[in-house]
């Protein structure tokens, strides 16, 4: 089974990499995780940009 954690984000720069850290630490093997950004201006989708970068699949 796939489980999908939706995040709807707006301006969470500072602790957007903590959220998708606590949803990767979750006791589930195939997870996906959706993070929609709501036009951020505080550099959100950098810090997902760098992120997703350091991730393994």
């Amino acid at each position: 089974m796939k489980v999908s954690v939706v995040i709807p984000v707006f301006n969470e720069r500072g602790t957007i990499e903590q959220i998708v850290n606590a949803v990767r630490a979750a006791p589930v093997e195939n997870i996906e995780i959706i993070v929609v950004d709501d036009a951020s201006t505080d550099g959100t989708q950098d810090v997902l940009k760098d992120k997703i970068s350091t991730m393994a699949d």
